[in-house]
């Protein structure tokens, strides 16, 4: 069966806001006839607010072409406390929040994680905003309440089969930082079936990808290069998502974070490089993951790093294989290959090839296995450069 296809072209002359307009109706109009794809031309498209994204569609752009680019955020004080379940949040200043508009939210000083709120401006009544979704945490005037613009640039809240496919999304590094849970430059919720392909994201001052409490992603052949915070973030419960053939480099926080119960999934034959954090970090039940073909160099923490979690939440029944991890660490953190904390058993080593050229000498050590790991398989593995191959129990308490 032929579905419909609709193509977005830019228009440099527009007002502000078009391109959202555009891309948002398409998006909507393709939705209602059943699916499609929204094709979106060459060119810089100025976004205002995030794209949201419908089930049975795909989002497409013109390779190396196509750039959806945030603007500057936009800030106000609430003007009253914003309380749970609440329709509905009163601003100082409405005025900078059209309807249609995508907001969060959150305490000024800090991201809540989960408790910030992401909603949309359905209508406005003098400085009163209502929103199409509950509020999920209270936020009190008292603790500096505030609405902001910095949300993600595409989103997709309980998708099923959907495609993001050969798009730019390139973020505003001045905005402030945007917590992974909710907001991300592609970011995704409750969503299964999705493809995430070809992208790149860029200096968006939080996540590069992050998906939450979603099954069957696949993210293949992407960039997320020069981000504020991590540059790809599964996690609260996503299985079986594969992470293929892609770029997390440089990102302010890890490359590869594996959160909180990633299950039976995939890493494979990616590159994280040069990021702040770890190359990848994996933790909190996150088990039977298959972790092989990386390169995890020059990062500022730990190639690859267990988090430390007691029994029976640690990272266990993992195989780590086939590898390269090379020259991680740094004098603060030390210089570890790859660091095992808290009571993770039953992990597989096999094959890695962990070096150091840059460090001190005497102070590099491969894989280090803390006091309460146990049942871990290390075999043939290749150590260059390292004082200790492996090391039992010592290193400063991080993260």
């Amino acid at each position: 069966m032929e579905k419909v296809v609709v193509t977005v072209v830019e228009s440099p002359d527009g007002p502000p806001g078009k391109a959202n307009r555009d891309i948002q109706a398409a998006i909507d109009y393709v939705s209602y006839l059943g699916g499609g794809t929204v094709r979106i031309g060459r060119g810089v498209f100025e976004l205002e607010t995030a794209i949201h994204l419908r089930s049975h569609v795909k989002l497409e752009g013109t390779p190396g072409e196509t750039v959806l680019r945030q603007r500057e955020e936009r800030v106000s004080p609430l003007a009253a406390d914003a309380d749970l379940h609440e329709r509905q949040v009163t601003v100082e200043r409405p005025d900078v929040f059209p309807v249609g508009q995508t907001i969060t939210i959150r305490k000024a000083t800090a991201s809540m994680g989960f408790g910030d709120t992401v909603a949309v401006v359905t209508a406005k009544e003098g400085n009163t905003l209502y929103l199409d979704r509950e509020i999920v945490s209270t936020v009190l005037l008292a603790n500096g309440g505030i609405a902001t613009t910095q949300t993600s640039v595409i989103s997709a809240y309980d998708c099923e089969r959907i495609e993001i496919r050969n798009l730019i999304v390139e973020g505003k590094k001045s905005n402030a930082l945007a917590e992974g849970c909710r907001n991300a430059g592609i970011y995704l919720y409750g969503s299964h079936n999705v493809v995430i392909e070809g992208c790149t994201v860029r200096d968006y001052n939080g996540d590069g990808i992050s998906y939450q409490h979603c099954s069957a992603i696949r993210v293949q052949a992407c960039e997320c290069v020069r981000n504020g915070g991590k540059g790809i973030h599964p996690g609260s419960g996503t299985v079986d998502t594969l992470i293929r053939d892609s770029v997390f480099n440089e990102n302010g926080m890890d490359g590869i974070f594996l959160c909180w119960r990633v299950q039976d999934s995939v890493v494979e034959h990616n590159e994280a490089v040069g990021n702040r954090a770890n190359g990848l970090s994996i933790g909190h039940k996150d088990v039977r993951n298959v972790i092989r073909y990386n390169r995890f160099s020059d990062n500022g923490y730990y190639g690859i790093f267990f988090r430390n979690e007691g029994e029976p939440m640690a990272a266990n029944y993992n195989r780590v294989e086939w590898n390269t991890i090379e020259d991680n660490g740094s004098e603060a953190m030390g210089y570890v290959g790859i660091r095992i904390r808290g009571h993770t058993h039953h992990v597989e080593f096999v094959a890695n090839r962990i070096s150091f050229g840059k460090a001190p000498r005497d102070r590099t050590i491969g894989i280090c296995m803390e006091e309460h790991t146990r049942d871990l398989l290390l075999e043939d593995n290749e150590f260059v450069g390292c004082a200790l191959p492996t090391h039992h129990h010592w290193l400063p308490e991080g993260e």
